[in-house]
């Protein structure tokens, strides 16, 4: 039954994925675009199925204004899905799916009594390297740049005591109850399934084009093989006919050229067994 289930939901999975994403990786050349709206599509999914379990502990402790934020996140969540199938690329959805966690975990923090909880502070930590994986420096910057500025907000106003809007069903307490659950799950589909792998999909995609290269100059050193000993036959042949005539000078000749073309021969097949001995440099998941 177990296995099944697993069968089950991974059919759904590429469904999906197929579905948003198929086209795009198709007609995109790039591998590096590959699996970066792989990325973002797992980092888009998973975190609207996280949403169901806050939505049953927003409906057990009656937290009504926690349930109003949901449908703002799942509908830009369905937009980045959308931008994804139109083959947008991989940078604005992934910047758009960022804020939309970032923004959306913001107000909630906001609303619940200001919480800066370990809840918040991984969803906050984790959004910030899906940004600077799928986007870039600057854009990672402003993203940091907002959740700093919000964090210095909370700190003034814990520091002075204000008493702001807190939602009526959020309690310290409850969220320590439930703390354990959502950090699991967050470890469970953000940390190991999206970004781990995310990292399988870039060792995959290295290894394919590391063996095209070996292919593309494996071919290369048999077309190069070829020419010399088709050249090696034909001056074979000539020294043959001009031994036949006596013709000892230019015997000799052919004889060095035939040397000089197998000595080029011998080099082609040592250099290709260097580079296909060599180690690759192992570069870092950015890079």
């Amino acid at each position: 039954m177990a296995k099944y289930r697993w069968g089950l939901a991974g059919k759904l999975y590429h469904t999906a994925e197929k579905a948003v994403i198929g086209t795009a990786l198709r007609k995109n050349q790039d591998s590096r675009e590959h699996y970066n709206l792989k990325l973002v599509f797992d980092y888009v999914l998973f975190n609207t199925l996280l949403v169901l379990p806050e939505i049953f502990y927003s409906l057990y402790y009656q937290n009504t204004i926690q349930l109003l934020i949901y449908p703002f996140f799942v509908a830009i969540s369905l937009l980045c899905m959308w931008m994804l199938k139109r083959r947008v690329s991989a940078r604005w959805a992934g910047t758009l799916a960022a804020l939309n966690v970032m923004v959306i975990s913001m107000l909630s923090s906001f609303l619940n009594n200001q919480d800066i909880s370990l809840m918040y502070a991984m969803t906050w930590i984790l959004g910030i390297l899906f940004c600077y994986l799928t986007t870039n420096l600057a854009t990672t910057l402003v993203l940091s740049s907002l959740l700093c500025g919000y964090l210095v907000l909370t700190a003034y106003i814990k520091s002075q005591g204000i008493v702001l809007f807190s939602a009526a069903g959020y309690s310290a307490l409850n969220v320590f109850d439930v703390a354990p659950v959502f950090t699991a799950f967050t470890i469970l589909f953000i940390v190991i399934r999206v970004l781990g792998r995310h990292y399988n999909n870039i060792m995959i995609v290295e290894g394919r084009r590391t063996l095209q290269r070996q292919r593309q100059h494996s071919a290369l050193i048999r077309q190069n093989l070829t020419k010399q000993f088709m050249l090696v036959k034909g001056l074979s042949r000539s020294g043959k006919t001009k031994y036949l005539e006596g013709n000892l000078e230019l015997l000799e000749a052919c004889l060095t050229e035939i040397e000089k073309q197998c000595e080029t021969a011998i080099d082609l097949l040592q250099d290709g067994q260097k580079v296909a001995g060599e180690p690759h440099k192992k570069s870092s998941p950015v890079d």
